[in-house]
């Protein structure tokens, strides 16, 4: 009979892990910055943010340089993506002078999710990782 309580508490706590690592959940999924946030603001950003345009005073090749902003002012507040104007820019429309990607083409939604959930979990860019902008993936074999 005392087993009952024990399986009966073992399922509740794996049920209640289950729902505590799903995405949202309290434990939202690790970004990566190398694998996730590094190509999407390289195939997103970098043609106009980087040292040959420096678009707005804004050059995102490297962490230095993405965290000190531009003529607006920091873009990237770790902890904080809703505060982070390169996280609210994407959602402006193209009436907006200041709305991002300057295309057509939306940011898809699963890449503003990486994007939030970076910056939420403090925006980690690893020490000399530099972004490599479009005009150079062919030089780097890309």
């Amino acid at each position: 009979m005392r087993l009952f309580p024990v399986l009966l508490l073992g399922s509740v706590c794996a049920l209640s892990a289950c729902a505590w690592l799903q995405p949202g959940g309290a434990a939202a999924r690790k970004v990566d910055f190398v694998t996730q946030v590094k190509p999407l603001l390289e195939s997103r950003c970098l043609e106009c943010h980087q040292d040959t345009y420096v678009c707005a005073g804004l050059n995102l090749e490297t962490r230095q340089k993405a965290m000190k902003g531009g003529r607006a002012g920091p873009v990237i507040l770790p902890g904080n993506p809703e505060g982070s104007l390169l996280y609210r820019v994407l959602f402006l429309g193209h009436d907006n002078p200041v709305a991002m990607p300057p295309t057509p083409e939306r940011v898809e939604k699963e890449d503003l999710k990486t994007l939030h959930d970076w910056i939420a979990q403090g925006a980690v860019w690893p020490d000399g990782v530099r972004l490599v902008p479009p005009q150079e993936w062919a030089s780097t074999g890309r």
